[in-house]
């Protein structure tokens, strides 16, 4: 059995033991909602939620029939599930959410015809001012060629300024734009938390991190560099700022 027909016959499962009644045969009826993680925590009011590549995103819901297989999502619905929640977004284009009023917990569910799924949380925000800079006491230089690899693994941190306004929940874009081909082999943008390669991080405050790795030529010799960016997008275009270039330098070890 698959991982995906797993999951499935764990939500049937439990929709006939809160349900006590009969699986639908037929396939256009919704039996079960799988209801995975939000692309993102937070939302600029009058944008729409954004995935990894900044790209306006769905949200990642699938409705399943009796015998597993996906039924049509025109039936699944978002519902807001109190009233600040209500007036927080709008859905358009089926699954995807658009901020609507600056809200600082909105508590969303799907439903699908007697089907609701778990509570998401996400936030509504207002849109930041600019993406200013790398932070200072960030990553400003890597030794690539220290035995201990986990030394060659660094963060950075950027900063997005919106008035006195928390961020959290946001995305952040980072992608490695050039890199010293004599020294290195290749360079990985990673999670900080799971060291998993990500194309973007989600706002904790004001800022994001992503971990810099880098895998060294074998007797790579002399200095470069490393050109690190950071972009942000709000109501569909780059905020002032974006996209931010930053330079890591590449020092050898010294005795």
């Amino acid at each position: 059995m698959s991982a995906r027909r797993g999951t499935v016959a764990a939500l049937l499962l439990a929709a006939v033991v809160a349900g006590c009644t009969e699986i639908s045969t037929d396939p256009q009826v919704p039996v079960s909602l799988q209801f995975d993680s939000l692309p993102a925590l937070a939302v600029v009011v009058g944008d729409t939620m954004r995935g990894g590549d900044l790209l306006p995103a769905r949200v990642p819901v699938k409705a399943f029939n009796g015998v597993g297989d996906s039924v049509d999502d025109q039936q699944i619905r978002l519902i807001g599930i109190d009233t600040s929640s209500v007036r927080a977004f709008r859905a358009i284009a089926g699954l995807r959410l658009v901020g609507s009023v600056i809200t600082p917990t909105v508590r969303v569910v799907a439903q699908a015809g007697s089907l609701q799924s778990q509570t998401q949380t996400f936030a509504v925000v207002r849109a930041p001012t600019g993406l200013n800079r790398f932070v200072e006491d960030s990553l400003d230089s890597l030794v690539y060629n220290i035995p201990d690899t986990a030394a060659r693994f660094k963060d950075a941190r950027v900063v997005v300024f919106a008035g006195d306004s928390l961020l959290s929940g946001l995305r952040i874009r980072f992608r490695v734009v050039n890199f010293t081909p004599s020294i290195l082999d290749s360079v990985r943008v990673v999670s900080s938390a799971t060291g998993r390669p990500i194309t973007s991080a989600l706002m904790t405050g004001q800022g994001a991190s992503v971990r810099v790795k880098a895998y060294p030529k074998p007797g790579a010799t002399g200095r470069g560099t490393i050109a690190l960016e950071a972009s942000f997008k709000a109501l569909g275009v780059d905020v002032p700022g974006s996209p931010r270039a930053f330079n890591i330098r590449l020092v050898p070890r010294t005795p």
